[in-house]
């Protein structure tokens, strides 16, 4: 896979990338235009984006330990994880993650979830750490989304698996372009 003509670079560094440039170029417009101040607010921000964003991750280990206990996958992380080998078995989990199709976290119902908590957080959060969270959480679930339509690594329609009904390229389309158009606005107020 080629990006921008820079040759392979593996979907994890794209995802680095993404956090930490957004970042810095949403603290840069909000310290330019007056409405932040350069304070421990911006610090609290910015933990809270990473930690919602690195969260995410966390539905591989509810995938594993508590979901589909029995899938070959699942089994070897309990194992590594119950013999102290915890990098061991996160390397593992993020090298095989194509194995884990039907996640808590990745689903359309998730995403409705995730839109109308980012709205009452926009609307009703002070906390910079809660606002940093949610906008951590919507820019992982945007990208993932965005990656599995855009690029066919995975099938974009696992998104769908709590819904029992077939969907149409075109309601496919709409939930991905809808749902990435909400995370821009969000992204911009969170």
């Amino acid at each position: 896979m080629a990006f921008l003509g820079m040759g392979k670079i593996s979907k994890l560094l794209i995802h680095q990338y993404l956090v930490i440039g957004l970042l810095l170029v949403l603290t840069a417009i909000r310290l330019l235009t007056g409405v932040w101040a350069l304070n421990s607010d911006v610090i609290f921000w910015w933990i809270g984006t990473i930690v919602g964003f690195v969260f995410v991750f966390t539905d591989r280990f509810v995938y594993a330990f508590w979901q589909e206990k029995d899938e070959v996958l699942s089994m070897r992380l309990r194992e590594l994880f119950g013999q102290g080998k915890l990098w061991e078995g996160l390397a593992t989990a993020l090298r095989e993650r194509k194995e884990q199709e039907r996640l808590m976290m990745r689903s359309v119902l998730f995403l409705a979830t995730w839109v109308f908590l980012a709205i009452f957080t926009w609307t009703s959060v002070g906390n910079p750490f809660g606002r940093g969270f949610m906008l951590g959480l919507g820019l992982h679930l945007a990208f993932d989304l965005g990656w599995d339509y855009f690029k066919k690594e995975r099938d974009v329609r696992l998104w769908f698996w709590q819904i029992k009904r077939p969907f149409s390229d075109r309601e496919i389309r709409n939930v991905v372009w809808g749902f990435l158009a909400i995370t821009g606005f969000l992204v911009l107020v969170l």
